[in-house]
């Protein structure tokens, strides 16, 4: 258990967001993400110190992309000495090329991977170190290139097999708990390279948007990702294409498909995107946009269009939108 005031503090305070949201069950199986990071170890020792009174039985997975050599297999090594150190079994994956740096890339890896080893081990789900930050840095990607509702609901305390328990605390407050606590953790250089969006909004549009605009905007920005979180979502809204189940995803009709309107077909593509993908996600509107173009093309040959995990064939009459898998190390 936490050793400081402030550690016991914040961990009941994740304790009331799990009440209030259902996020860890009595006798739950939970694998944990950790990258080796200040969130994600944070997150770890959080949930070790819940571990007894609520007879959690953890696990932790790692993906190691090696992307920055050494600093990677460093993280890596942190992360499995804590496994060791508090008997957690420790799964770990080594992509064997990683397409590019993009975070949707590298995020469908790790998700997938997460998913193989949940399915695997029998976990009932897995934990992410998702902050009250990350929360409104999501809303502003996603309002910077064009989202609906759905997308600007951001990321849910809890959404099919994964849970956020820290999406109420700021990234902040996580490093204050690893400070008073004393716990080691690895900083990701990545994380200050300006060339990737999120680092520009995190380093330079929520300072400007926090000092010149409106003080306290991660936790506004926050908010209104609960509110409109409240609304319908598209996989909760009517389907009106028939769709058959196909191994990794889903097929369809490309007649019903082009019998339906262009707001109904925007709409189902970005239904059936988040229900194949597992993660709830709000598709880029590139991928509307260029599905739509492969199913209209109606050329007499198989078209193929790929995004992240997700792949999208139109073969004749059909078309399947399927998730690629890959086989895991641990």
């Amino acid at each position: 258990m936490p050793t400081s005031s402030y550690g016991r503090t914040l961990i009941k305070r994740v304790r009331n967001n799990d009440v209030e949201y259902g996020l860890l069950a009595r006798n739950a199986a939970i694998l944990v993400g950790c990258s080796g990071g200040p969130d994600s170890v944070a997150l770890l020792h959080i949930l070790l110190a819940l571990r007894s009174k609520l007879s959690l039985r953890l696990g932790v997975a790692h993906v190691n992309y090696g992307i920055r050599g050494l600093d990677a297999n460093e993280d890596e090594s942190l992360v499995r000495r804590l496994c060791v150190a508090y008997d957690i079994p420790f799964y770990t994956y080594y992509p064997r090329r990683v397409q590019g740096m993009n975070e949707q890339v590298l995020r469908d890896v790790r998700y997938a991977f997460f998913r193989t080893v949940l399915r695997r081990e029998r976990f009932d789900v897995v934990s992410v170190a998702h902050t009250r930050d990350d929360q409104a840095e999501t809303v502003l990607i996603r309002l910077l290139r064009g989202a609906g509702p759905d997308g600007l609901s951001a990321m849910r305390p809890a959404h099919d097999h994964i849970i956020r328990p820290l999406l109420d605390i700021t990234k902040a407050e996580l490093l204050e708990f690893l400070s008073k606590e004393g716990i080691r953790f690895r900083v990701d250089s990545t994380n200050r390279d300006m060339k990737i969006l999120r680092n520009r909004i995190r380093h330079e549009l929520i300072p400007l948007l926090d000092s010149d605009y409106r003080p306290g905007i991660v936790a506004v920005l926050a908010r209104t990702a609960r509110i409109l979180d409240s609304f319908p979502s598209a996989d909760e809204h009517r389907h009106y294409l028939a769709t058959e189940i196909i191994p990794g995803g889903v097929s369809f009709g490309v007649t019903d498909f082009l019998a339906l309107s262009n707001v109904d077909r925007a709409h189902e593509l970005r239904g059936l995107y988040q229900i194949v993908s597992g993660t709830g996600l709000y598709p880029p509107e590139s991928f509307v946009r260029e599905v739509i173009k492969l199913i209209i093309s109606r050329k007499n040959k198989v078209r193929i269009y790929r995004s992240g995990r997700l792949k999208i064939e139109a073969r004749g009459d059909r078309v399947a939108i399927v998730q690629v898998f890959f086989r895991s190390k641990s």
